[in-house]
């Protein structure tokens, strides 16, 4: 809550309402940054088939697929009659008896009543006058409305209302005289509207819900600053629901009369697709299960090559590949900011739920960086681009025409190649080394490598870039941690702390262009002479790993039919082109996360959908990395699944629509068309095929930990980030026996059962 003084008890009443409301809309950030979010996060602590019902009424979008969904699923054997046991009827599944129904209280606001009533499009109209505005508070105001620094955004558009006529030539006459009767505030506002529009306590919560997501988007945008922040407090998101309840109180003082009375609507009843969510689930995690191999008998010998991949699904195949191509590599997977929260300039390159804690200050660009750079600040003001393509003239016209034929191209995740100072934190190092399970063996060459996508004509690039790093590439915190591990004094320092690093181990950074499969090894110039035969050897497996990969994923992209000699060339083309709207699929059809040592997934085909994080129990008697894992790489990687699950179910209400409609608003974000709500999530070409079918297939992240169920309680007893996920039914829980058995499930409520 805001410092301010709230002055009675029906405000403070109405003011927790708002509270309340507002946390139900999750963060979201600019494109520059652009991270995936689940978009059901402020109902972390509601169960899922409450949280279904409320948002189907409130924001009239589907959380859950329909029954045609688990149908097509049933009828392609995803999951069988022993899967429907304790679930829904046969009949329901084979179509020979329709989905149960149940009503939903839907609470209209009084613009959606009067447009029911009189044929007006006040909905439409609100929305677009106040989605304008949004866009101008997010751009500072631009040269004819410049906005003072740190004002709240209610406060300047009741400014404005007061003497803007838009609304009034738009048929809400006495517009901007009763706008001057508005408070200033948007606390004061917001209880003053209700009680003048009669909005019941009891139907508050609901209205407010609807009306605040009605402009998801915005909301979610002016949310973020709050929920970084911390706490209860509900930021600028309440300015906006004060703006909306404004315009829809007008409507009912200023307009024709409204009619009573918000009513019920019929939806599938979600605990009847809640139920056949889990057993299509439930079929998955069986052939998951299938996968899992017998723990090694010992730690085998020193391996030429350790190779630390983070865990994105898209570096299962190159992994799998990798060491397949050799049994002298063993792999290793770790979130791809290895482990360094890394402040690049005053750019965040580590996972959103935590805060950079090294700083480090890139150098001056120069050239065709400079004007690359100088691109991507005038896309944050998008009428200065004239004046850009003017001064940078004929190079910037050749850069592009270079680019269009395939002779030039840069990854995302390359930047920051220059010089940089090394930190020498022992205590960051260990942590390092702790979390990527290392324990007595290091190999000569250790190669972390991160990831980066690429794309042209891409306002969502950083999409495809990753995660951990904050929507970047990984390549900057691979070369700050390889330079870190092999500082002399932080050697030494390890040593001291029982680290027998060998001094011929050498870190070596890389980043994995997943546009096409190709690892670039970095740092090149401060690698041992020693090490050069061993390099070369990896680059050559390597190579041969990322054929494999491409070959795999070929048929996906509508390219099973070119050749392996020239497979990379094309994907590379795809990459380049301003017109392809899926250079690659991203992290489509991502299912479980499993945290285990490798030997428990060697060999085995997870399909590029599974989250691989490396975990020893044995090596982690206190649970300190047991509990790493469960509150970050879970959590964020629960919110790339549910990103990519809303997106597919409903891509209208939580997705970006489509790629050929989108325009950006400076470096906030995309609209459809010419302006409107800020479309959140990830475009319908990036989780559906040209034709419109579902590619992704929405499942529920499976997390499987390889330890005994009693610790992973403990965990979640003191965690409430994981624990409410796992017992409200957003994410689905494992624990796999250590010493070799099967698994067991958690039940939401407590306990676990074997999987059968």
């Amino acid at each position: 809550m805001r410092d301010v003084l709230i002055r009675s008890a029906e405000s403070q009443a109405v003011w927790a309402d708002v509270v309340a409301v507002c946390r139900r809309i999750p963060p979201l950030w600019d494109l520059r940054n652009y991270v995936a979010v689940n978009p059901f996060l402020g109902f972390a602590a509601t169960p899922i088939a409450r949280a279904t019902r409320l948002v189907e009424a409130g924001l009239e979008a589907r959380v859950l697929p329909g029954l045609d969904f688990y149908r097509a699923r049933w009828a392609a054997g995803a999951f069988g009659q022993d899967d429907l046991a304790a679930g829904p009827a046969r009949d329901l599944v084979e179509g020979k008896a329709p989905c149960p129904a149940r009503h939903v209280f839907a609470p209209a606001t009084f613009a959606e009543r009067h447009d029911a009533a009189h044929g007006t499009d006040w909905v439409a109209t609100n929305r677009a006058s106040v989605a304008r505005w949004c866009a101008v508070q997010a751009s500072g105001g631009g040269t004819f409305w410049p906005l003072p620094e740190g004002r709240p955004l209610y406060a300047t558009w009741v400014e404005a209302a007061r003497v803007d006529p838009n609304l009034e030539i738009a048929g809400l006459a006495g517009w901007r005289a009763w706008a001057r009767r508005l408070p200033d505030r948007a606390e004061d506002a917001v209880p003053h509207l209700l009680r003048q529009a009669g909005v019941a306590a009891e139907d508050r919560v609901a209205y407010l819900y609807r009306l605040l997501g009605g402009l998801y988007g915005w909301a979610s945008y002016f949310r973020r600053a709050a929920w970084q922040a911390g706490g209860d407090g509900p930021g600028e998101a309440a300015d906006l629901l004060a703006i909306l309840l404004a315009t829809d109180a007008a409507v009912a003082e200023l307009g024709e009369p409204v009619p009573a009375g918000p009513g019920l609507v019929r939806v599938e009843d979600a605990a009847v697709r809640l139920a056949l969510q889990d057993a299509l689930e439930d079929g998955y995690v069986r052939r998951l299960a299938a996968a899992f191999v017998a723990p090694a008998a010992a730690e085998p010998q020193r391996p030429d090559v350790q190779a630390v991949f983070c865990i994105d699904v898209r570096s299962e195949p190159l992994r799998r590949h990798l060491e397949a191509a050799s049994t002298r590599v063993e792999t290793r997977g770790f979130a791809g900011f290895f482990g360094v929260a890394l402040d690049w300039g005053g750019s965040a390159r580590c996972p959103v739920l935590l805060k950079p804690t090294v700083a480090l200050t890139p150098g001056p660009t120069a050239g065709a960086d400079a004007i690359a750079a100088g691109l991507k600040h005038v896309q944050a003001a998008p009428a200065a681009s004239f004046t850009f393509v003017e001064v940078a003239g004929l190079a910037y016209g050749a850069a592009l025409a270079a680019d269009a034929a395939g002779a030039t191209g840069e990854g995302r995740g390359t930047d920051g190649r220059g010089p940089f100072a090394v930190p020498g934190d022992v205590d960051l190092a260990e942590g390092i080394l702790r979390g990527m399970g290392f324990r007595e063996t290091f190999a000569r060459v250790v190669l972390l490598c991160g990831h980066a996508g690429r794309s042209a004509n891409n306002p969502h690039a950083a999409g495809l870039d990753c995660g951990a790093c904050g929507g970047h590439g990984g390549a900057l915190n691979a070369r700050v941690a390889a330079a870190l591990l092999n500082a002399p004094a932080v050697r030494t320092g390890l040593a001291a702390r029982g680290w027998r690093v060998p001094a011929d181990t050498h870190f070596l950074p890389a980043v994995h262009d997943t546009a096409t499969d190709a690892v670039e090894l970095l740092d090149l110039d401060r690698l041992p002479a020693s090490h050069a035969a061993h390099v070369a050897q990896l680059r050559n497996l390597l190579a041969t790993a990322g054929a494999a990969a491409r070959r795999e994923r070929a048929a996906a992209l509508g390219l099973g039919g070119v050749p392996d000699t020239a497979l990379k060339d094309a994907l590379d083309r795809r990459a380049r082109d301003a017109a392809e709207v899926r250079p690659e699929w991203g992290l489509a059809r991502n299912a479980a996360f499993v945290a285990a040592r490798r030997c428990r997934t060697r060999g085995a085909d997870l399909e590029g959908r599974v989250f691989l994080h490396e975990y020893d129990a044995a090596a982690d008697p206190d649970d300190a990395v047991l509990t790493l894992i469960l509150t970050a790489p879970v959590v964020v990687a629960s919110w790339i699944n549910l990103q990519y699950f809303a997106s597919t179910v409903d891509n209208a209400a939580f997705g970006a629509g489509t790629k050929a409609l989108h325009n950006r608003v400076g470096d906030v974000g995309v609209v459809l068309g010419n302006g409107g709500d800020l479309r959140t999530g990830l475009p319908a070409q990036s989780v559906h095929g040209p034709g419109g079918a579902w590619f992704h297939e929405p499942l529920r992240l499976q997390v499987v930990v390889e330890a005994d169920p009693a610790r992973i309680d403990a965990v979640l007893a003191g965690h409430p980030a994981i624990g409410d996920l796992v017992a409200n039914g957003w994410v689905r829980l494992f624990a796999l026996d250590p010493a070799g058995g099967g698994l067991a499930r958690r039940s939401p409520a407590g306990g676990w059962a074997p999987v059968g």
